[in-house]
């Protein structure tokens, strides 16, 4: 089981009381099968076991007490979600029967985000960048980050320290290949769809990566917004399975400076694309499975105008090979939520 603060208690002889300290867990590692494939292990808050594998190899049969795993399977050829289906008590370990094989394995358990709107992405060396893409989506509403670290190094332990100590950052080790043979963009969908299980009870979970940013048009609240638009348009969030929105590329092609924060002042764009580049608000009760811009399995997505809400795709980020289109474009609408970005900053 996963414990985000340790207390270490250590008797001191000479002042004769106890003192306590506290150690940070920086970054969880999934439960890990290599034989089967598995990626993770986990007791959601929902009280299912779950099991997530990418779809590299045929369907697993998997029991726990004479009780088979569900499968969900996306239809994209990408990852497998087992679900236990009946609710039970949180135990750390567990054993499994996998293919007629028995198994001991421990169980992950993550912490908790009922009702929270949350951030969800999986990263691969992307440290000059995270740090302002947490600041400004946190000023807006999202009010914690799920960042599965991809990279080859364990350098945003350190760049994300102060966010995991003040509990806005869980870091989860998903070293896992990026592409597959067989189950393409796994790593990412496995992220996702493991997000989606583990946290079954926030409100939204926002799956975007680290070169996008959400562009409100008329509050500086994505909560409050969000709430308007279910309000206005007399939404039942229990008929939808996701807000999507859509998505405007950002370029550079007079390379200016992309240093901290200076990359918010690049105004030169393109048009708003209509398919194919959309992103999501998953409402995780209502998601069964999920492949990078879409619902596979659930309730329907809503696409939001984007005279209302969109986000900015800053194609070029941390790219040195892309996002150098000339356009005549030019949209300086983030300035509403950048103005008191700064002074703000975590």
């Amino acid at each position: 089981m996963f414990e985000y603060i340790l207390y270490d208690i250590r008797f001191n002889k000479e002042k004769g009381y106890k003192t306590i300290s506290k150690h940070y867990i920086i970054m969880l590692n999934p439960i890990y099968i290599q034989k089967y494939n598995i990626y993770d292990i986990f007791h959601n808050d929902n009280n299912n076991i779950i099991i997530i594998s990418p779809m590299e190899q045929s369907q697993l049969v998997i029991n726990y007490k004479n009780i088979n795993f569900d499968v969900n399977i996306c239809s994209h050829n990408h990852t497998y979600i087992y679900v236990l289906q009946k609710q039970i008590d949180y135990i750390n370990q567990i054993t499994l029967t996998i293919n007629s094989e028995i198994i001991e394995t421990k169980v992950n358990k993550y912490q908790e985000f009922k009702d929270k709107i949350i951030f969800s992405t999986i990263v691969l060396n992307e440290d000059n960048y995270i740090v302002q893409w947490i600041n400004y989506h946190y000023k807006i509403g999202i009010s914690h980050f799920i960042i599965y670290d991809n990279s080859n190094n364990n350098t945003l332990e350190t760049t994300l320290n102060k966010f995991i100590e003040n509990n806005i950052v869980i870091l989860i080790k998903w070293k896992y290949p990026y592409l597959l043979q067989k189950s393409g963009f796994s790593a990412q969908t496995t992220q996702q769809n493991h997000s989606i299980w583990a946290f079954k009870n926030s409100k939204y979970i926002g799956l975007f990566d680290i070169d996008e940013y959400i562009n409100l048009k008329m509050e500086n609240n994505i909560n409050i917004l969000l709430q308007k638009i279910i309000d206005y348009n007399n939404i039942n969030i229990n008929d939808i399975g996701s807000f999507r929105l859509l998505n405007k590329f950002f370029y550079n092609p007079h390379n200016l400076s992309t240093t901290n924060y200076d990359f918010l002042n690049i105004y030169n764009c393109d048009q708003i694309t209509l398919q194919g580049h959309e992103k999501n608000f998953v409402i995780p009760k209502n998601v069964l499975v999920f492949s990078i811009h879409m619902i596979i399995k659930g309730k329907k997505m809503l696409t939001i105008p984007h005279n209302i809400l969109f986000f900015n795709h800053y194609y070029f980020l941390n790219k040195s090979n892309r996002g150098i289109n000339k356009t005549d474009l030019i949209d300086d609408s983030i300035k509403y939520n950048v103005s008191s970005l700064l002074k703000d900053s975590i």
